[in-house]
């Protein structure tokens, strides 16, 4: 039996130190078996079927995952480095003027005008509130997928990805609304910018109208919650070419007011690139955020795969950013305005550490060894000046 064991071991050895080796050594012996005998290859080797444990780790694993399903977008990561603002209460309320006060030319001894006007109003929003799940099972955490054999950390693995869903829910919903409409109720979504950069009597992208944002209704404080439009409208393609770019993006110019950023789809940069000559293309890297794009007046006009294209997709998943052929590619310009309290465009997060991107840890709640935890984000989106960015669509081509 030693004499057995001395020669048998080290194949052994050699075979569990090669794992391709060892599965052509198995496949080879279950032929051979099943010639001999058909019902006895299954009790050989058994039925292979690799489950979540044993695709992570029974093979010779290279470290990392390479992402194949995440795409990527700089409005979420550029917005949360300007302005982070927490908010103390269960609304978030932004005031903004909307008239002059009473005055102009008068003669001597005329009686003057001391009605008091309101000038000021203000928005109220709900926080929002989103969650991504992450489940485990204790076995896989403490026992099968620890050790030399475990490559990489499956807790890493699947935080990882969880803050990426959370970053693509949030991006997405950035291009949104966050209203109850007619067969489209996303009042528990953000209050993103298809409501809050148009007119109110003017039609979305997405064929949709906001008489009022932020609870105020539009036409009573008009033109002040109004975005901008001038000689090129909202609906302006299908060209989207120098002369939009330029009138548009001056109708939103007032005094040293100008827009930081343009957002478009990978489309919609691939027929700038198409319609501008090379000489009128300067390519570069946005400062804040470390983002490729083009310069453009004051302007850095970047890419978001998230956008609303034709390239995209509605997943059940993360959301819809799928745009028809009518609706075409879209362009936003957006003044974020100064960094911190006095900025444009806010992106409120919650005050709590927990509902700020924090994790609740796992916790169990069944007859078994499965826990779960979540990602938690609480905030939202506010346009207290809408005058100074607008979006435009329908480009194809």
């Amino acid at each position: 039996m030693t004499i057995c064991r001395f020669l048998v071991q080290p194949p052994l050895d050699a075979l569990v130190a090669h794992p391709r080796l060892l599965l052509l050594v198995t496949i080879t012996v279950a032929a051979l078996t099943h010639h001999l005998h058909p019902g006895l290859s299954l009790l050989v080797i058994g039925a292979i079927q690799l489950d979540d444990v044993n695709t992570i780790t029974t093979k010779d694993i290279m470290p990392g995952v390479a992402d194949n399903f995440f795409r990527s977008g700089p409005v979420t990561a550029y917005m949360r480095g300007r302005f982070t603002r927490k908010w103390v209460g269960p609304q978030i309320q932004e005031n903004y003027l909307f008239k002059p006060m009473k005055g102009g030319a008068y003669k001597k001894g005329a009686q003057f005008d001391i009605t008091k006007r309101q000038v000021a109003s203000g928005l109220l929003f709900t926080p929002r509130y989103y969650d991504v799940n992450v489940t485990e099972f204790l076995e896989d955490l403490e026992v099968e997928q620890t050790g030399p054999h475990a490559m990489f950390s499956r807790i890493k693995l699947d935080m990882s990805t969880a803050a990426l869903s959370m970053s693509a829910l949030l991006e997405i919903a950035f291009f949104h609304h966050g209203q109850s409409l007619a067969g489209d109720d996303r009042s528990a979504e953000l209050n993103g910018a298809e409501e809050a950069l148009t007119d109110g009597t003017s039609a979305t992208m997405f064929g949709n109208l906001f008489p009022s944002y932020g609870g105020q209704t539009r036409v009573d404080v008009a033109p002040a919650l109004n975005s901008p439009t001038g000689l090129v409208a909202a609906s302006a393609g299908p060209s989207l070419m120098f002369r939009v770019l330029e009138h548009s993006f001056m109708s939103t110019v007032i005094g040293t007011e100008r827009p930081k950023l343009g957002v478009t789809s990978n489309r919609g940069m691939g027929f700038i690139a198409e319609n501008f000559s090379p000489q009128q293309k300067i390519d570069v890297m946005d400062p804040e955020i470390n983002w490729p794009g083009f310069k453009f007046n004051t302007a850095t006009i970047v890419a978001s795969q998230y956008a609303p294209s034709q390239d995209g997709v509605n997943d059940p998943d993360l959301g819809n950013y799928l745009a028809t052929a009518a609706q075409g590619e879209p362009l936003i310009w957006i003044n974020p305005g100064p960094q911190g309290d006095d900025a444009y465009i806010r992106f409120y997060i919650a005050q709590s550490p927990k509902f700020a991107f924090g994790f609740t840890g796992f916790k169990g709640a069944r007859d078994d060894n499965m826990v779960a935890g979540q990602i938690l984000f609480a905030g939202n989106y506010t346009f207290r000046s809408p005058r100074l960015s607008r979006w435009l669509y329908g480009f194809t081509k």
